[in-house]
C-alpha cells in the first residue's frame, strides 16, 4: 500500500490521465450497448480520477482545493462574459458568415422554443460533460501540468489527452475530425480562462455554453451546410488560440506572475 501511494504521489499525471481514460471507457461500455439511451454516466471519468489522485496523493488539503476551484465565483465580471459570451459570439459568427461560403441562408425557426430547450439543457449541464469533466481537467490536471510545462505546452498535452478521451463517441455516431480539433484549441482557451480565474466553475460554464450553443443554434444548418459551419467555428476557436498566446506569450497566458493554486504533493 505504501509503495502505491508512493507511486501515485511521484506520478500524479500520469495516474489521472490513465484513470481518467480506464473509468470512461469503461463507463461507457453500457451506454454503447444501450445505443446511447442510457444514462451516460462515463462523464464522470475525470471528475472521479481527480478527486482519487489527488485524496492518494495530497489526502484533504488537495481535494479542497479542487472543491474550492468548483466553487470559486468572486472573479471579475469580465471572465463571466468571457465564459458566457465567447462560445455564442464564435457560433453566431460562424452562422452568420457561412452563407458567404455557400450555405442556405440559416434556418432561425429549427432552433426548439426556449421553453423546450430548458430541462434538456440542465440535463445536459450534468450528464453531458461539463459537469464531470471540469474538475479533473481543469481542477487537478491544469495545476500540475502547468507546474512544469508552459502554458502553451501544458494545453497542448492536456488537449492531446482530452481529444482521446472522446473517441468512445466514434462508436456511437458522436465523433467529428472538427470536434476533435476544437477541442485541442479550446484546451488552450480554457488554460487561460482558469489561468486568469483559478475558477473550475468558469470552465464549466465555458464548457456548458460552448456546447449547448453547438447543440441549439447549430440547428440552422442541416448536412454539409452545418458541416461547413462547424468547420468555419474551429477556424474562429484557432484564431482566439493564436490571439491569446500572441498577447499573453507561451509560458502562463497572464500578465503578472504565474498563478500557483494550493497543490499538495505537485510532482
Amino acid at each position: 500500500m505504501i509503495s502505491l501511494l508512493s507511486t501515485v504521489r511521484r506520478h500524479q499525471l500520469t495516474t489521472f490521465f490513465s484513470l481518467a481514460l480506464g473509468l470512461t471507457w469503461l463507463g461507457f461500455i453500457p451506454f454503447w450497448l444501450s445505443n446511447g439511451d442510457s444514462i451516460p454516466w462515463f462523464t464522470f471519468g475525470p471528475m472521479a480520477a481527480g478527486f482519487i489522485v489527488a485524496s492518494l496523493s495530497g489526502g484533504w488539503t488537495s481535494v479542497k482545493a479542487i472543491l474550492a476551484s468548483m466553487v470559486k465565483w468572486r472573479v471579475h465580471p469580465t471572465w463571466y462574459l468571457v465564459a458566457f459570451g465567447l462560445p455564442f459570439a464564435t457560433q453566431l459568427t460562424s452562422i452568420m458568415i457561412n452563407p458567404l461560403f455557400g450555405a442556405a441562408a440559416p434556418a432561425w425557426a429549427n432552433i426548439p422554443a426556449f421553453s423546450e430547450m430548458v430541462p434538456i439543457i440542465a440535463l445536459y449541464a450534468i450528464f453531458s460533460g461539463p459537469l464531470g469533466e471540469e474538475p479533473g481537467w481543469r481542477g487537478f490536471a491544469t495545476s500540475r501540468l502547468l507546474a512544469s510545462h508552459s502554458a502553451l505546452a501544458g494545453s497542448l498535452i492536456l488537449g492531446v489527452i482530452w481529444a482521446v478521451w472522446h473517441f468512445p463517441l466514434g462508436l456511437v455516431g458522436d465523433l467529428s475530425l472538427y470536434g476533435t480539433i476544437n477541442v485541442l484549441l479550446a484546451a488552450v482557451v480554457f488554460t487561460w480562462l482558469y489561468q486568469n480565474t483559478g475558477s473550475v466553475l468558469l470552465a464549466f460554464i465555458m464548457h456548458f455554453t460552448h456546447q449547448n450553443s453547438v447543440r441549439f443554434l447549430g440547428q440552422v444548418f442541416t448536412g454539409g451546410d452545418y458541416v461547413q459551419q462547424q468547420w468555419l467555428g474551429v477556424g474562429i476557436w484557432a484564431v482566439i488560440a493564436v490571439i491569446i498566446v500572441a498577447h499573453y506569450g507561451t509560458e502562463s497566458f497572464v500578465r503578472r506572475p504565474k498563478m500557483r493554486f494550493a497543490v499538495a504533493g505537485t510532482v
